[in-house]
């Protein structure tokens, strides 16, 4: 079993391995021992500089199709399944359109998981401007609205000025978590969704995934952890059962290699 990371930002090759490392904590306890784990750099996308780039829309939208691209790469070169490395799932909804292996996100993955742990959930955003109306819009499209408590998608420190001091030290991360998640679960949380895929894996690092409230534990998701066992069962299922993954009607339906070659010309791509 061969799984894909697929970054949103540039990481030169030389630093790739540091990368994977630092997401590793938050499968390495969970996917099988055979499965092998690779993380793939867009060739041509966001270089950094400002966290806030992949929440002004124009941006994000010009970065989803290099993303679509290490995908489609990525499905070349054998992978099994892949997932995105961001809780917005950039390009996942695209690439399922072209891409004939299981690839999920974070953010979908973890709230439909978080379903069923318990009857509502919260999610605890990177403070980052644009991450409410972003996350406020994975929640309707997955159709969750009503299994979000009141108020239910809420911010810790800013990301920005706090993302050096939670690499140096990661348990400040996981304070600055708990002072959250635990006003959401006296709201009515059975379970907290971390939604940032860099936040996610440093709180995994340090093994902290469940927090007790007044006497009642609750999860702490890592969103990276579900999307990562989620794309390893949908390939087992996929190469046991036969099972179409993703579903192919409507809009998912594979584009004919006409249509294919036709409109990739059109942009410039390779056929």
């Amino acid at each position: 079993m061969r799984i894909c990371i697929v970054g949103i930002m540039v990481i030169p090759d030389e630093y790739l391995q540091a990368s994977l490392d630092m997401v590793r904590p938050s499968y390495a306890h969970v996917l099988r021992p055979g499965t092998e784990v690779v993380l793939k750099s867009p060739k041509l996308a966001l270089r950094g500089g400002s966290v806030t780039d992949p929440d002004n829309p124009y941006f994000a939208m010009l970065n989803k199709r290099p993303v679509v691209e290490a995908f489609i790469e990525a499905e070349r070169e054998g992978f099994d399944a892949a997932i995105v490395q961001c809780f917005g799932d950039p390009g996942v909804r695209e690439a399922r359109a072209v891409v004939d292996m299981p690839i999920f996100g974070p953010g979908e993955s973890s709230m439909h998981f978080a379903c069923q742990l318990g009857r509502r959930f919260a999610i605890i955003g990177a403070n980052i401007p644009g991450q409410l109306m972003q996350i406020s819009d994975q929640v309707k499209a997955a159709g969750l609205e009503g299994r979000l408590i009141p108020n239910g998608i809420r911010f810790g420190s800013v990301f920005a000025k706090a993302w050096d001091g939670w690499c140096a030290n990661p348990q400040s991360a996981v304070d600055d978590v708990i002072e959250v998640a635990t006003g959401c679960v006296r709201d009515g949380a059975d379970s907290v969704i971390l939604g940032c895929a860099g936040i996610g894996p440093l709180c995994s690092k340090m093994g902290f995934n469940k927090l007790t409230v007044d006497g009642q534990t609750i999860p702490i998701i890592d969103p990276v952890t579900i999307a990562m066992k989620t794309a390893e069962m949908a390939a087992d299922i996929k190469q046991g059962m036969g099972l179409p993954i993703p579903a192919r009607a409507t809009n998912f339906v594979l584009p004919s290699k006409q249509d294919w070659a036709r409109v990739r010309s059109d942009f410039g791509l390779p056929t």
